[in-house]
């Protein structure tokens, strides 16, 4: 069976020393622990489990928030006592002693007011943006006025009352054709397409200088006496 050997120290580098030495005595590495800076009930529960009453364990803790380290080493039975005399080499306090010391280090009441200011930082982050082409397609009515040149053959009567002579009638009487052609323009649409400007996107980089200016706080901190008063006191 295994026995539990505990040891208050005034810090953390003399606890280490007296558990080097344990490990010297017969102790095994693993089962020395050194506990500074703990919580009171991490402390509390590792006593406990050590077969420590719980409210003595957590006055243990509570008396390690304020400085000191403990050591919980577990040894052999039949190496219990050279491990505890291993132990008692070192300077190991009582619970009492821990406390009385962590009272005496104790710094006396302060009171602090600190002094802040801001700092304008700036710095440079990149936004993206540009111009896009697109092109879509437009219907407009347009009008031109051209010249058309127009013929027409128009048909006119006219009475006569002419006798014709015998030769003249043998003439006249014969079937013919008389004809005449008119001449009529018309308009004729067609269409062509011109190129009549070219858009052109060009990227061109450069630098340039800014001023950003901004608020910035600063607490300061005034030091002022306090005018002290005094009491009187009458006599009859």
């Amino acid at each position: 069976m295994s026995t539990s050997i505990i040891g208050l120290f005034e810090s953390r580098d003399a606890a280490r020393k007296a558990a080097g030495a344990l490990t010297d005595a017969g102790c095994n590495e693993d089962a020395v622990e050194v506990l500074s800076g703990a919580s009171i009930d991490r402390i509390t529960n590792r006593l406990v489990e050590a077969g420590h009453d719980r409210d003595k364990a957590r006055r243990y803790g509570e008396a390690l928030q304020d400085g000191g380290a403990l050591i919980v080493a577990e040894a052999d039975e039949d190496r219990a006592d050279d491990v505890l005399n291993a132990m008692r080499r070192f300077d190991v306090l009582t619970l009492q002693a821990l406390q009385e010391r962590n009272r005496a280090n104790r710094p006396e009441e302060t009171a602090k007011a600190q002094v802040i200011e801001e700092e304008l930082e700036v710095g440079k982050a990149q936004t993206t943006g540009g111009k896009r082409l697109k092109t879509s397609v437009s219907e407009r009515e347009v009008q031109e006025t051209i010249t058309l040149h127009e013929e027409s053959v128009e048909v006119e009567r006219n009475r006569i009352d002419r006798v014709l002579k015998p030769e003249e009638a043998a003439k006249a009487f014969q079937e013919r054709t008389v004809e005449m052609t008119e001449i009529r323009e018309k308009p004729v649409v067609s269409k062509q397409a011109h190129v009549v400007e070219e858009v052109v996107l060009a990227k061109h980089s450069g630098e340039r200088e800014v001023t950003v200016s901004g608020t910035v706080r600063r607490q300061d901190v005034t030091i002022e006496d306090i005018e002290r008063k005094s009491g009187s006191s009458s006599k009859e």
